[in-house]
């Protein structure tokens, strides 16, 4: 979902009736399920009990096969596609509705009637077939309002409601999951009500009939008792989409070829261009996936330098200290009264003559990538800039900016062609908790 806008949402009391009557004073904000106090805009969670949906065996197995049989299905869509030569949709059964990059979205031609219609996207992206699932991974809430964050700009709060199945040591990427979120739409939401979802999640990794191996990423709309849709005199409407992808990696190169199909229905009787934008959005956002996990890789390495920055800070203190300790007790009486008169009278000189103190001067240190040094720094600013990982100094051609996962939303920073390749060589693994920047 794309778009945002300054106008929030209102937690309403249990009983469905606004707080106060005057319309100019309601902050219209919805909240998690059986949790109304949650507010929902800062992305940073307050500290109380995520909410949980009590599941019995039963609908435990029902949801995991109901997730199953669609990923086996759209696989079987996908080998055959796959064997036919990756053919071009049929242009009396398939509208090309827009295209990006390399990934192209279809419209499936529906009768006039139909509020819902069938989109398929397929194409290739930059990355790996690992980086794709790690982009979107996220085990609770925490995590998954930091990733929601980065994935879409219209999120307001979100909710991991249950975990069915996690990670193994043959598929660290599995995941079957129920997760709650809510959008921004389009315009003021006194006009256009937003949305939200409740989904079933399904992503992991396998082996197809040939041995070949895939990627897969589920998200579809279902029911539950214990998540109901929004009281019906609330701004807030439950969309019901389904979304799934099947991913492969090209072999010998870093390319993700890319088959998904999907359907979304916003309902309030929205029109069919914003449908169509709507669509194209949700799969257009699997190339922001390999984003995400560029920037989960760049935010674990930051943390790294930082560990390993405090670690060192701390050796010099303990090292300062020690020193500091045998040199005190070589101090006698008279030397301590020596020093401190010589700290006063440096303080009164230093005071008297702060006017003339000159600024420090422009660090004149070459790219640490490169080697080139900065030019006329004397005169102009220089524009070489502090990498935010690393901390090295990196020339404007040198330095990229990128977006690192933060509690409070996306951070950007300045960082070196060096630090951004480390990153790339790091063993991430989605069962460890998602690096966040405090």
């Amino acid at each position: 979902m794309a778009g945002s806008h300054a106008r929030r949402a209102t937690t309403l009391p249990d009983d469905g009736t606004p707080t106060d009557s005057k319309p100019k004073h309601v902050d219209r904000r919805p909240t998690v399920p059986d949790d109304h106090d949650y507010d929902a805009k800062v992305p940073q969670p307050k500290k109380m009990p995520t909410p949980k949906l009590s599941l019995n065996e039963g609908e435990v197995q029902a949801f995991r096969h109901l997730a199953h049989s669609i990923v086996s299905r759209t696989l079987a869509h996908e080998c055959e596609f796959r064997q036919l030569g990756c053919p071009e949709p049929n242009s009396k059964e398939w509208k090309l509705l827009k295209r990006q990059d390399d990934l192209s979205v279809y419209k499936q031609r529906a009768s006039i009637d139909s509020k819902t219609y069938t989109v398929k996207c397929v194409g290739t992206l930059e990355g790996t077939l690992e980086d794709i699932l790690f982009g979107t991974h996220s085990k609770n809430r925490g995590e998954m309002q930091a990733t929601a964050a980065y994935l879409h700009s219209s999120h307001m709060d979100c909710a991991v409601l249950n975990v069915l199945d996690s990670g193994t040591d043959e598929d660290p990427y599995r995941q079957v999951a129920l997760k709650w979120f809510i959008a921004e739409t389009f315009g003021d939401a006194r006009l256009v009500k937003h949305r939200d979802w409740f989904n079933i999640e399904s992503t992991g990794m396998g082996t197809d009939a040939w041995s070949r191996r895939y990627g897969y990423f589920l998200a579809k709309f279902t029911d539950h008792p214990g998540c109901p849709p929004m009281p019906e005199n609330s701004d807030v409407i439950r969309g019901k989409m389904a979304m799934c992808c099947i991913y492969r990696q090209v072999p010998g190169s870093k390319i993700v070829d890319v088959y998904a199909k999907g359907s979304i229905d916003l309902g309030g009787g929205m029109p069919a261009f914003i449908t169509s934008s709507a669509s194209c959005a949700m799969m257009f956002n699997m190339a922001v996936s390999m984003d995400s996990a560029e920037a989960k890789r760049l935010t674990k390495l930051a943390l790294q330098h930082a560990q390993r920055e405090a670690k060192e800070t701390e050796r010099k203190a303990e090292a300062d200290d020690e020193h500091e300790s045998e040199r005190s007790q070589k101090l006698t009486t008279e030397s301590v009264i020596d020093l401190l008169a010589a700290s006063v009278i440096s303080s009164s000189t230093t005071s008297s003559n702060g006017a003339k103190t000159k600024a420090p001067k422009t660090s004149r240190e070459p790219c640490h990538v490169c080697g080139k040094k900065p030019a006329m720094s004397k005169l102009v600013r220089s524009s070489h800039r502090n990498c935010g990982i690393c901390k090295e100094r990196a020339c404007s051609k040198c330095n990229i900016k990128r977006k690192l996962f933060g509690r409070s939303g996306p951070v950007t920073v300045s960082c070196c062609k060096v630090c951004i390749l480390e990153s790339k060589r790091l063993s991430i693994d989605p069962r460890e908790p998602c690096p966040i920047l405090p």
